[in-house]
């Protein structure tokens, strides 16, 4: 069974952020691979040049971290998994419907979770905490490193 990973919780592993440290024994620890998806990869891209933006790190670490991502991918430390685009669609309007008075998730959370789902996923380990309600609302596992 693949365990769903939240990109806040995988950037850490490419940055020196409080967290990292803590991020970093987890995945260790579980020794399992990391299955990713092409949001994944775009809201990495986006993340560190967003870091560049606001004056966090220089554009060439940005690229680094995101050249150590993509190294990571070729060499099978991260599994690209295809997503069914129209089910999870599907799938994150029935979460914002149902769980976004309740949870406060805004779209990009519930369609992180309608990611996993789509993917027979029951296990997801993130450290936001709008995403961690909606997934225990479906009856997910949610797991926080550190």
């Amino acid at each position: 069974m693949i365990t769903y990973y939240d990109t806040g919780v995988i950037l850490k592993l490419y940055t020196n952020e409080p967290e990292s440290e803590a991020v970093r024994h987890f995945v260790v620890d579980r020794n399992e691979p990391l299955y990713l998806n092409s949001l994944h990869r775009s809201e990495f891209v986006s993340a560190f040049r967003l870091k560049v933006f606001r004056k966090e790190l220089t554009t060439s670490a940005a690229t680094n971290s995101i050249n150590d991502m993509e190294d990571d991918i070729s060499n099978g430390i991260i599994r690209l998994v295809e997503v069914d685009w129209d089910l999870t669609w599907r799938l994150c309007r029935q979460f914002a419907d149902s769980g976004s008075t309740t949870t406060g998730c805004r779209t990009l959370d519930s369609l992180h979770i309608a990611c996993a789902r789509s993917q027979a996923t029951r296990t997801i380990v993130t450290r936001d905490k709008r995403q961690a309600r909606l997934a225990k609302k479906i009856g997910m596992q949610v797991l926080a490193p550190g």
